[in-house]
């Protein structure tokens, strides 16, 4: 079945799962495949060029506000007067390598703080000064010796940028399938004993191809930018609607049901 049919017949209703439910499962991971590819490109061309130009508004203000540094055998190396702090409450740099700074100014909202032989990430929830603080440490061991420039830094987020974009795909692909994995043995067991159950195989079809509309709803939401949307509740909405109905449309009534000896003939 052509990829773009399959696509808008899922989408269409739930009566169009019948000629789905008995497909191969080889061409259902086939159309999961490719269905992660196109919804993933859609994704990478709306985010990709963001992420771009946020590596040089990071690198000009690395230019700005980052003094000259250097990491070497995992050692901060500045010629600086320490401590050394430069931003302001929404975002703020602070470099310390002799120990009188050591953790995270809960007056700013972001921030990183070099220490000797650490890198420390933090954030908070909002501007208020007793709100928690979410703090994350990284050793500087094992760090390549680098000069910390603002081209460096614009390089390193492009880098790191573009590593993202294939592990987006592999991991977003991954979750699919344990989606669908999870909950076609799920209902399997559910089945079990009716007697117009559907087999695996097929409620592993039905519970892959539902996976089409939720999707693209999500893709399409993200993509615009809408705030103040939980994507996540919309997903699971949307998905667990078109997998409830497309398994009962499935369903044949007792009466057409084959039995089950003449099925394995």
């Amino acid at each position: 079945m052509n990829f773009f049919r399959t696509m808008f017949r899922c989408c269409s209703g739930f009566q169009a799962y019948r000629e789905i439910r008995d497909l191969p499962i080889r061409s259902s991971l086939l159309y999961l495949l490719q269905l992660v590819v196109l919804l993933g490109l859609v994704l990478a061309a709306r985010f990709v060029p963001s992420g771009w130009q946020l590596a040089d508004v990071v690198g000009d203000w690395t230019q700005a506000h980052v003094p000259p540094f250097r990491v070497q055998q995992g050692k901060v190396l500045a010629n600086v007067p320490q401590p050394y702090r430069s931003g302001d409450e929404d975002f703020l740099f602070l470099l310390d390598t002799t120990g009188k700074i050591t953790a995270a100014d809960p007056q700013a909202m972001h921030g990183v703080l070099m220490t000797a032989d650490e890198l420390v990430f933090w954030m908070k929830s909002d501007r208020n000064p007793t709100a928690p603080v979410f703090a994350q440490r990284h050793s500087l061991r094992g760090f390549p010796d680098a000069e910390i420039t603002p081209e460096y830094v614009r390089n390193l987020m492009r880098a790191a940028l573009l590593m993202s974009v294939p592990m987006f795909f592999f991991g977003g692909g991954c979750l699919l399938l344990a989606q669908v994995l999870l909950f076609s043995f799920a209902a399997a067991v559910l089945e079990r004993g009716m007697a117009n159950g559907l087999r695996w195989s097929q409620l592993f079809n039905i519970a892959l191809h539902s996976i089409t509309p939720a999707a693209i709803i999500f893709v399409t939401y993200a993509a615009m930018r809408l705030r103040g949307l939980d994507l996540q509740l919309i997903y699971i909405i949307a998905y667990g609607i078109f997998l409830l109905g497309a398994t009962n449309a499935c369903r044949n009534t007792v009466t057409d049901e084959t039995p089950a000896d003449n099925e394995c003939l």
